[in-house]
């Protein structure tokens, strides 16, 4: 990627220019801000940004308020932020996933780290959008839905049905993403068993998806679906994604760890829990997810 505007919001001038020298190297175009009101009238007037680098700490307000305003407003919620901070503890990754953040660079700052991190934030908003205009085409009806079953066998039936299936929730751009990183993670890492570290590998050559069609035509492969089940009541729209795969812990993958802090990928289940769903828990041997939405 390269070419996309971001915007930089440290109150450090050494910092902020470090930052601005890597990413303009990358091929971004960079503006800086320096406190929260500098960022807010930069968000108004100078975007669209397709990415916020935004510090924990400012002079004028907390980074973490500045990230909630960001997520509440239509205009830039699917704005990607990749959150600075000093620390890079469990419990301030916890903090800023749950207002929205789901990127992080600790300092001090490492050039490779912060091209890569934000590459990782701006391939995940393309997808997202690239998701949105699947949605556009699919059929709203889907929203009167209150049982139905499906199966996926290739990574496009897989975004297909997860842009149809997005309409019966009652915020489909949010819920949708979800879903279908979900199903995704049943295709790739269930039916295909590629790994975490596999997948980190293929992302960084770029060979993700062409690994996906490969396996998708082995003899033992091949046949594999995917199942998704929905169900609606009166107070709960669940979904229910079963792949043949043999499972895997995932206990491991319900928080983004400081361990896994800047891998390109690995944010699917923690996007799912915080943003999409109000309950997702893993059934059998890891290879059923369920995810839940409270209707009442």
């Amino acid at each position: 990627m390269g070419g996309e505007r971001l915007l930089v919001v440290d109150d450090d001038p050494v910092i902020a220019a470090m930052l601005r020298r890597i990413l303009v190297k990358a091929g971004h175009d960079v503006a800086v801000a320096g406190d929260a009101r500098t960022a807010r009238e930069a968000l108004e007037g100078e975007g669209p940004f397709h990415a916020v680098l935004l510090d924990r700490q400012l002079p004028d307000e907390d980074g973490l308020q500045v990230l909630e305003a960001l997520k509440a407003s239509p205009a830039t919620r699917e704005i990607p932020v990749v959150l600075q901070t000093s620390m890079g503890s469990q419990a301030e990754i916890s903090e800023g996933l749950k207002r929205g953040a789901f990127y992080y660079l600790v300092k001090p700052l490492d050039p490779l780290m912060v091209v890569q991190v934000v590459g990782a934030a701006l391939a995940q908003a393309a997808d997202r959008k690239a998701f949105f205009r699947a949605m556009e085409g699919a059929l709203s009806a889907v929203s009167a839905l209150s049982r139905g079953r499906f199966a996926y066998r290739t990574l496009g039936e897989c975004h297909d049905l997860a842009a149809l299936l997005a309409h019966a929730c009652p915020d489909p751009r949010r819920s949708g993403v979800g879903l279908s990183e979900l199903m995704i993670n049943a295709l790739e890492h269930g039916n295909l068993g590629i790994t975490y570290a596999e997948k980190t590998r293929l992302l960084d050559a770029r060979g993700w998806v062409q690994e996906v069609e490969r396996r998708l035509a082995l003899p033992g492969l091949a046949d594999r679906r995917v199942t998704v089940s929905v169900a609606r009541s009166a107070r709960v729209l669940r979904f229910r994604v079963t792949d043949m795969g043999e499972g895997f812990d995932w206990r491991e993958y319900q928080e983004i760890r400081p361990s896994r802090l800047f891998d390109n990928h690995g944010r699917g289940i923690v996007l799912a829990r915080y943003e999409a769903f109000d309950r997702i828990r893993y059934e059998g041997r890891g290879n059923i997810v369920v995810a839940e939405i409270d209707l009442a």
